[in-house]
């Protein structure tokens, strides 16, 4: 999975936050188990508290794919071609 999110020749920034995209959403998907599992037997207090541990992790889930499409934003636009035209090199971004 974390393969497939960070996609081919990533650079080593973006394979970390892949990895923290799998991982956040592996909690997400934990936590959603944990409280479906309890659910039932909950008080109200401790279903409240489920529930605001399972925001939390969301929260950080999205926060790590923000991160993510930031950092590709960002190193695609710093992406410079060098076009060499006789003897004059021509430096391009994006």
């Amino acid at each position: 999975m974390r393969e497939e999110i960070a996609g081919k020749n990533s650079s080593p920034l973006e394979q970390l936050l892949s990895e923290r995209v799998v991982v956040t959403g592996l909690e997400v998907q934990y936590f959603e188990a944990l409280y479906a599992q309890n659910m039932r037997n909950l008080t109200i207090p401790q279903a409240e508290h489920h529930q605001k541990r399972l925001d939390r992790a969301h929260r950080r889930h999205l926060s790590a794919i923000r991160a993510l499409a930031q950092i590709r934003k960002l190193l695609k636009g710093t992406a410079m071609t060098q076009i060499n035209i006789a003897d004059k090199q021509i430096n391009t971004v994006g």
